[in-house]
Order: C-alpha cells, then structure tokens, then sequence
C-alpha cells in the first residue's frame, strides 16, 4: 500500500489548530464535577465552572447568612428574684458571667461563604437565595452579597464529557448536585495551582485565581513585550511569575523568560490574586503585595473526599480574669460550624480562614502611630487599636483585624458550657455570652476530637 504525498503547507494548515489548542489532561479529581438542572428540566453533567472564578472542590461560594437574634432566659430572676441589679448574671457549673441589661443588637445577615467540596447539592430558593444541603445533612439558606448568588452571577460553565461548553444564566437555573468525577472523564487545562510569596515572607499554596477571574492553566496570560508585540502565553506554559516595577519577569517551563507590560495581568490594573489554600481558607492579595509566584500542580491533588461538610465548633474560651469555659461554641454570635469563615485583614491582604483549619485566637490590644511631617513640625498621632492573633493547624500565625469577627464590632462569643445538659440543636438552649472586651482567647478542638 502506498501514502500519499501531503505539501507541508497543507500539513502545517491541518497541525496548527492542534498545536494550539489546550491539551486535555488526565482525570482531575480536585475540579468541581456535577450535575446542572435548569427550569426547564435540561440536565448538562461535567466539569463546573462557576462565576468565572470557581472551579476545584477548594474554592468558595460566597454569600450572606440571616438569622435570628438568640433567645436569652432571664438566669438573674430566677436565681436572685429580688435583686434589681442592671446587668444580667449567669451562674452555671461554678462560673459566673455578666452582661449588660439589654440584649445585643445582632444584624439581619452576616457574610458568609462555603467551599464547593462541602456541597452535597445547591437548590435556588428566590432571586438570590439558595438552599445548600451539605455532605453532613445539614441544609443552610445563603442569599447574595457576593455574584456568586442571585442575577449579579456571571455564569455557571459546564463543560460536558463530549466537550461541550453549556451555559447557565441564575435565572435559568433549577439545582445543582455535586459528585465525583465518573472514570474516565477528561478536562480540558487544570485547575491553576502554585506557591505565592508575600513581601513578608508569608506563603499562600493552593488553587489560584489570577486577576480574579483566570484559574485554568488552558487560560491565557496577557501583556505586550519590550517590542510591543502583543503575547498570549498558556498558563500552562509559566512556571513562575515575579512582579517587576514595569510589569512582570514571566519564565516558562521550556526555560525561556521575558518581561510583560502594559495589561491587567501583569500591572497595577490586576484585580487581585485569589489563593484557596487548604490549611487556610482563601486569600485574596493585592498585586503590590506579591514578592513571587511559582505555578505547579498540588503534590496531593484535594479531591471531594477530604470534605465531609463540617461539624459543630467546640473548644476552650479563657477570659480576661482567666476563667476557662468549655463547650460548644458560636463565635461572633453566629459562626458555629467548622467550615464556615472568620473574616479579618492584614494590610492589603483579606482573609477568609476556615474555622476547621483554626488552632486558636486571641485577642490583642495595641496601639497604630501615624507620623506627618507638615510646615509647622512632625505631627505624631496615635490610636489604639484591636486585632487577634489566629494560629492555624499547620502551625502558621496569622496577625488580622479589620472586621467583626476579630475587632471590637463581635458580637460576642457564646458558649453552651459542658455540663449544663443541653444541645446546641436545641431551640430552647441557653447560651453564655463573652463579650469581646472580656475575651482573652480560644483554643478549638480539632474535628472528631480534642
């Protein structure tokens, strides 16, 4: 049997598309697979992308809890009825607890947010309200504040095992059921992943968002080179990114590196860096807060079986007059889960650390000095200022203020102390309360034990 004889311009014509295109990967266990069903009852079954941003079992669905203030029973009146005191006392298992007379104003809502790997399934429930049932058989409501709920989403990506890509609008959309990957299936990139390192020597390892929207490496990195020329890089090309005053010093994995400039990507007008570590939580850090980038897949691809959707918080609260109390807990009058997040700063840095992941907090009170130097002489200004400390379970330490969960604003940390008899499912229960002026720290148990 003979061949036929193709020019090499036809076969450069026919390999150039191929030669371009994304590879498809292996099996990737750590990106978000399920199962989209719309109103009108069509199904699209695959690899998810949600909101542009979300992609591994890692990231997170932001939105915003209500609930509703807690019930406190009037432990004063019945223990001492005649005494006419103005602040409420609580004497429970040998400790004695005070707060002032009227009940603390809580919020209608609270920021909230969930990694995708603790949803056993999202059902929409209004315009921006969803139903989550979680792989532990809790079911919580979540209502926008973020696009990832409600007609702010940008779209939900799936792309199916014959290759195609369905779109879904919010307002199309039924439910989504989450599971694993069938064997076999196939992506086209993965899911970005690297080590990020501050200008303080922190380092953030995970699943990576770059400018808040690209996290395949099938997405490209844009810029204009010295000479002008216009570069589309594959992140699946880049080995590792270093900001430079310019732009960035770009090295690809074949060896070469050049400087990009002049784009989003690489300059000021970056969005941010979105770094869901699993000892962590997420990260989002601004562009001047980067030293370097080191992109590399995960030594441990983090599957969905790492997730199993969460326990009750437990642990140890010690006060400012060293009381110790144990129990369950509900921290900021609403946290009380171990995959929910304790928000807080640091510079231009925000946090959402995953309660599971906490080893302890505690409370710090310092002083910030401001310095200006005018016409008539230096100005120095101080004010006080409050923060936590927050040690992981890894072992790193967290320095984070900024918001309610770790400033002056909590609205208290509250305890069902061991050895009352009651259960924190228990509607009628009785919580302790620690203001945050009177909490010194916390360590938690760890899930399945102290």
């Amino acid at each position: 049997m003979g061949f036929a004889r193709i020019p090499l311009a036809l076969l450069a014509l026919f390999l150039t598309p191929l030669l371009s295109s994304p590879p498809v990967q292996a099996q990737q266990t750590d990106r978000i697979w399920g199962r989209v069903t719309t109103v009108a009852g069509d199904m699209h079954e695959g690899y998810i992308r949600w909101d542009v941003n979300e992609g591994s079992w890692m990231d997170q669905l932001d939105g915003s809890k209500a609930f509703s203030p807690f019930r406190f029973q009037d432990w004063w009146n019945l223990a001492h009825p005649d005494d006419r005191h103005r602040d409420r006392v609580i004497e429970l298992a040998g400790y004695r607890i005070t707060w002032d007379d009227d009940e603390p104003e809580f919020p209608d809502t609270h920021e909230s947010g969930i990694r995708f790997g603790h949803l056993r399934r999202l059902t929409v429930a209004g315009d921006d309200m969803a139903t989550l049932e979680l792989r532990s058989g809790l079911f919580v409501d979540l209502e926008g504040g973020s696009t990832d709920l409600g007609g702010d989403l940008r779209e939900i990506l799936v792309t199916t095992p014959d290759g195609n890509v369905a779109k879904v609008e919010w307002e199309d959309l039924d439910e989504v059921e989450f599971f694993p990957a069938p064997p076999g299936a196939r992506a086209v990139g993965r899911r970005l992943h690297g080590t990020v390192e501050l200008d303080d020597d922190l380092r953030l390892v995970g699943y990576i968002a770059w400018d808040m929207r690209k996290i395949l490496t099938s997405d490209t990195l844009n810029g204009f080179t010295s000479d002008e020329s216009r570069r589309d890089i594959l992140f699946d090309r880049v080995s590792a990114i270093r900001p430079t005053r310019r732009g960035a010093e770009i090295s690809l994995i074949d060896g070469g590196s050049f400087e990009l400039f002049d784009s989003d990507d690489v300059d000021e007008g970056n969005d941010g860096i979105l770094v869901s570590d699993p000892g962590l939580g997420s990260v989002e850090v601004e562009w001047d807060e980067v030293d370097h980038v080191r992109l590399h897949p995960p030594g441990t691809p983090v599957g969905l079986d790492h997730f199993d959707g969460g326990e009750r918080l437990r642990g140890t609260v010690t006060t400012t007059d060293s009381t110790e109390l144990t129990g369950w807990i509900r921290w900021d009058g609403d946290e009380q889960y171990t995959w929910e997040l304790l928000d807080g700063q640091n510079g231009g840095r925000s946090f959402d650390v995953e309660f599971g992941q906490i080893e302890s907090i505690e409370r710090y009170v310092g002083v910030t000095t401001e310095v200006e130097v005018g016409p008539t002489g230096v100005n120095v200004q101080t004010a006080p200022t409050e923060g936590a400390t927050v040690t992981l379970r890894d072992g790193r330490i967290l320095e984070l203020d900024g918001s309610n969960d770790v400033d002056e604003d909590n609205d208290g940390i509250f305890l069902i102390v061991d050895g009352s008899g009651q259960s924190p499912d228990d509607e009628e229960a009785e919580w302790v309360m620690v203001k945050w002026e009177d909490f010194r720290s916390v360590r938690f148990e760890s899930e399945g034990g102290p």
